[in-house]
C-alpha cells in the first residue's frame, strides 16, 4: 500500500466540510484535485470512505472509523508545523471567537481589539450571537457562554459567576403599586430577555428559609439584546430579569431599582467554552489566558 500521508489533509476536509466544493475552498485547490485524491485513498486502502450524492458526501461506517485517526494525525503534524513556525516567539493563525452579542460587545470585542495590536499576525474573526452555536460545528477555538452550559461535548472553564436581579425602573411606579411579594408581580408588566432559555418562567428562592418558588411573568414585550431590553425598561414599560454584570452603572445610578431584594434566582456562569481537539493553538491558549485577567480588571 502506498501510504501518501498527504491525502490524510485531503479526507479530513472533505468529511468536515461536506462537500468537494467546500474542501476544495478550505484547502485552497481545485474540486479535480479533492476529489482525485479522495479517489487515490480509497484506493490505497482498498475501502469506500464516503457514499457521494449530488447535495452532500457522507462518510462510511469505515469512513467514520478512518475519520477518527486521520483527524489526530493531521491534527499533530499541524502543531509540529506551527511549533516550528512559532519559534521566533511570535503568535499566528487564524482565532474564531464566539460570544452572546451583549457580552461580546462589552468585553470581547474591546480585549480583542488589544489583542489584535499587540499579535498582529493573529487574525482574528468574532462571532457575536445569543443563539447556542456548537462551537465543534462553527469550528470556533473559543467560545464564551453565559447561564447554566448543558452541552458535556465540549470543554468548559468557569471565568466567573454572576447574580440574576428582578428589576425595573422607578418610573414604572407611577403607573403601578410597586410590588411587596410574589403575588404582586402578575400584576406588572414583563419584558423578557430572549437569551434566556425559558424568557418569563423562572424560579425565585425565598432568602429565609432557600424554598423554591416558581413564577411564571406576564410577559408584554421581548427583546433578543441588553440594549433593546433596557431601553424599554429606562422608559418603564416594565420589569424584566438581568444579569447584574450587564446593569451596573444603571443600578449605581438609581435608573434601575432592585425589586424584592428577600428573593434571589439560582446564580449562572461565566464560561469559555473549547472543542475537545487534540491540541489548540498557542493564540488560542494565550487569549484564552489573556482574557480571564482582562475580564477580571473590568467587570
Amino acid at each position: 500500500m502506498n501510504e501518501n500521508l498527504n491525502r490524510l489533509s485531503y479526507f479530513v476536509a472533505i468529511a468536515e466540510e461536506g462537500t468537494i466544493t467546500a474542501a476544495a475552498k478550505r484547502l485552497g485547490v481545485s474540486k479535480a484535485v479533492v476529489s482525485k485524491q479522495l479517489q487515490l485513498l480509497e484506493q490505497d486502502l482498498g475501502a469506500t470512505l464516503v457514499l457521494r450524492s449530488s447535495r452532500k458526501l457522507q462518510l462510511t461506517e469505515l469512513g467514520n472509523e478512518f475519520y477518527e485517526g486521520a483527524r489526530a494525525s493531521v491534527a499533530q503534524a499541524q502543531e509540529a508545523y506551527r511549533l516550528i513556525r512559532q519559534r521566533d516567539g511570535r503568535l499566528s493563525g487564524t482565532l474564531r471567537v464566539s460570544a452572546p452579542i451583549d457580552f461580546g460587545n462589552m468585553y470581547v470585542a474591546p480585549f480583542a481589539a488589544n489583542f489584535s495590536i499587540d499579535h498582529p499576525t493573529v487574525e482574528i474573526e468574532l462571532l457575536f450571537s445569543d443563539a447556542l452555536l456548537n462551537p465543534i460545528e462553527e469550528k470556533f477555538d473559543i467560545a464564551y457562554r453565559i447561564g447554566w452550559p448543558e452541552d458535556s461535548s465540549n470543554i468548559a472553564r468557569k471565568l466567573g459567576g454572576f447574580r440574576l436581579l428582578l428589576v425595573a425602573s422607578p418610573k414604572l411606579f407611577d403607573r403601578y403599586a410597586a410590588p411587596q411579594a410574589l403575588e404582586d408581580l402578575s400584576q406588572l408588566p414583563f419584558i423578557a430577555h430572549s437569551i434566556f432559555k425559558k424568557p418569563d418562567k423562572w424560579v425565585l428562592i425565598d432568602t429565609s428559609n432557600n424554598m423554591q418558588k416558581p413564577v411564571t411573568f406576564n410577559r408584554t414585550m421581548s427583546a433578543d439584546t441588553k440594549h433593546a431590553v433596557l431601553a424599554v425598561l429606562l422608559e418603564g414599560a416594565g420589569v424584566a430579569v438581568m444579569p447584574d454584570f450587564l446593569i451596573t452603572s444603571e443600578l449605581a445610578q438609581g435608573s434601575l431599582i432592585s425589586l424584592l431584594p428577600q428573593y434571589t434566582f439560582e446564580p449562572g456562569g461565566i464560561y469559555s467554552m473549547f472543542p475537545p481537539v487534540p491540541y489548540r493553538s498557542e493564540a488560542a491558549k494565550e487569549f484564552s489566558k489573556a482574557f480571564r485577567a482582562y475580564f477580571h480588571a473590568h467587570k
